[in-house]
């Protein structure tokens, strides 16, 4: 009996995450190359992605075969509405984000770290929402996490209950992405996967702007107006064609492999019959691509706070100093204490030494962005 390889593929990647999860081994050489593409600082995320990848390609094997489409749409009508999920999803974090500020009445320019009981930070620009919910809902059903996986549930009582039953979109977003997948060749397949698994853990962790969440968007939009032109490369070709071949006719294998061979030729040659509106259809993931960069950093830098980091800390204890830090003042309010620091600090490294030097001695504390401090 012959292995479906998609069967295969999906259980050996559901292996390696499994591997990843238990083990430490191979660590060194996951990591590395996974902290570029999903920008984690644990191993979680990259658990994650082999798993995900792994489950995408088997349950989309078997629904395609099994021909499981209670809707009765094709793939590229599930690739819209994966693409409209991702965005309102991102929204939805944003939004959150938001009100969670303004609740705790802390700048929308900040950054929020949860101190007690794990320290878990969170920001518009890298929303953790909905992975203190996933989170959540893991620590309930696996009660023993390896220290190694930060889940960050500490977030989860700051986030609305509405917001909380908005996480069944991830579930539909899953399902979704496991529709778009079917009936696509397999370079197509494995690309759409790939940029589903960047997208779904990155809107989960990270948010909108993250890395893997922008990836999520623009494999959408590389697969809807550009996916046509990966099927014509020709790895591509041969692999529709041999669907209806018998593998022991080496003869009529030939002039496949013949007419792949001539087939990025003529991809090229296409060009020279779009018109205008044809190739703008084919550019526009890149546009909308340099166009969400753009937005993303345009942000970062307008709403920079370059006069002197503010610092709100929740419930403070008494012995807290920040002295060493160049205090320029301080307010004292109900249940907070606002300092207001020098700006002669790189962001990241303030942030991480502020948490360091909190923890244990508050609730959580927020603290202004300078993006011109990494400058």
């Amino acid at each position: 009996m012959k292995i479906d390889k998609y069967y295969l593929c999906g259980l050996i990647l559901i292996l390696i995450a499994c591997a990843l999860y238990f083990t430490s081994f191979l660590d060194m050489i996951v990591r590395p190359f996974f902290q570029i593409i999903l920008m984690g600082s644990s191993k979680g995320k990259d658990v994650l992605f082999f798993g995900i990848f792994g489950l995408f390609l088997i349950l989309s094997r078997f629904s395609e075969k099994h021909k499981l489409n209670i809707l009765k749409k094709s793939n590229d009508f599930y690739l819209k509405f994966t693409l409209a999920l991702l965005i309102i999803i991102g929204l939805i974090g944003i939004i959150t984000e938001i009100y969670i500020r303004l609740r705790l009445n802390f700048p929308i320019n900040s950054t929020f770290v949860v101190v007690d009981p794990s320290m878990t930070s969170t920001s518009i620009m890298h929303s953790h929402v909905f992975k203190s919910v996933f989170g959540f809902i893991v620590s309930v059903i696996i009660p023993h996490i390896p220290a190694s996986i930060h889940l960050g549930n500490s977030l989860e009582p700051y986030i609305p209950n509405v917001v909380k039953g908005s996480f069944i979109l991830m579930v539909i977003l899953f399902i979704t992405m496991v529709k778009s997948c079917e009936n696509r060749s397999t370079l197509t397949r494995f690309l759409t996967i790939f940029f589903f698994s960047c997208g779904i853990i990155g809107i989960m962790d990270g948010g909108i702007f993250s890395t893997p969440g922008v990836g999520g968007v623009y494999g959408c939009l590389v697969i809807l107006f550009n996916g046509f032109l990966i099927d014509k490369l020709p790895l591509v070709i041969s692999n529709y064609h041999k669907k209806n071949i018998k593998e022991d006719n080496p003869e009529t294998i030939k002039p496949i492999k013949a007419e792949s061979n001539e087939n990025l030729s003529k991809t090229f040659k296409t060009f020279n019959n779009f018109n205008n509106k044809q190739l703008f259809k084919i550019a526009l993931p890149h546009l909308i691509l340099i166009l969400i960069i753009i937005l993303r950093f345009s942000l970062i830098f307008a709403m920079a706070q370059t006069g002197y980091y503010e610092v709100n800390i929740i419930n403070p204890d008494d012995s807290i100093n920040l002295d060493d830090y160049g205090v320029i003042s301080v307010e004292e309010e109900n249940n907070r204490t606002i300092y207001h620091l020098s700006s002669n600090h790189n962001e990241m490294i303030l942030l991480n030494s502020l948490a360091n030097h909190l923890d244990s001695k508050c609730d959580g504390f927020s603290i202004t962005w300078n993006a011109y401090s990494y400058l």
